[in-house]
């Protein structure tokens, strides 16, 4: 199968990650609405202790975002690839039994966060991982207890790496501006998004500012 890659352009995007605790089957409409050319990539976040019951639900998700050509990945879950049509995985910390999957992973996108680790950036170029996404860039209700992105750490990443990275945790549209330096594709979102009434105008917030920024700090 040709799986769905993300699709990096000229304009910065938004990853959307799933909170299955919080998802209905009420927002499916809400979701569908929501897959305009803002969203590049969907993950579903890896807070379940099983999976089975859930089946229903992630394939009309994953159904959803294919129509609208949106890869969507699983966070860490590797056993979940043969069971449901998912175009990739997200890992929070590099699988100790990577020589054992990666053959599994052949064709698929594959993410990693990383934070400040210098090994993960070293194993990321060599492995070939299709993006990276730095967390958390500030303090957050979800990040509380994590690390802070160092932001010299950061930028010397970018210098010395060629693979598109995104931006996650505690960003909001009043701190975009604090951003300008970097060279980022895109901003991960997953604070009650769904949960919002309407979270396309959210996203929409999201992207023009990040944009926009982008736009007068390239012509500065």
């Amino acid at each position: 199968m040709a799986y769905r890659k993300i699709k990096f352009d000229s304009s910065r995007k938004v990853y959307v990650i799933l909170d299955l605790n919080a998802f209905r089957i009420s927002d499916l409409r809400k979701l569908d609405y929501l897959l305009s050319g803002q969203i590049c990539a969907i993950q579903i976040w890896d807070n379940q202790k099983v999976y089975e019951d859930k089946f229903d639900l992630l394939e009309q998700i994953i159904a959803i975002a294919h129509v609208h050509e949106i890869p969507v990945l699983i966070n860490n879950q590797v056993s979940m690839l043969p069971k449901l049509d998912f175009d990739g995985v997200h890992f929070d910390e590099i699988p100790i039994h990577w020589d054992d999957i990666k053959d599994l992973l052949q064709g698929k996108i594959v993410g990693m966060t990383c934070t400040n680790d210098e090994h993960i950036l070293t194993w990321a170029a060599q492995q070939h991982i299709d993006y990276l996404s730095f967390c958390s860039l500030f303090p957050s209700a979800n990040n509380s207890k994590c690390e802070l992105v160092n932001r010299e750490f950061l930028i010397r990443a970018q210098k010395q790496l060629q693979i598109p990275f995104f931006l996650a945790g505690g960003i909001t549209p009043e701190n975009i501006p604090e951003l300008n330096n970097l060279n980022y594709q895109g901003i991960a979102l997953v604070s009650g998004l769904m949960q919002q009434e309407q979270p396309k105008e959210i996203v929409e917030k999201y992207y023009n500012q990040i944009n926009q920024n982008h736009e007068n700090n390239h012509h500065t």
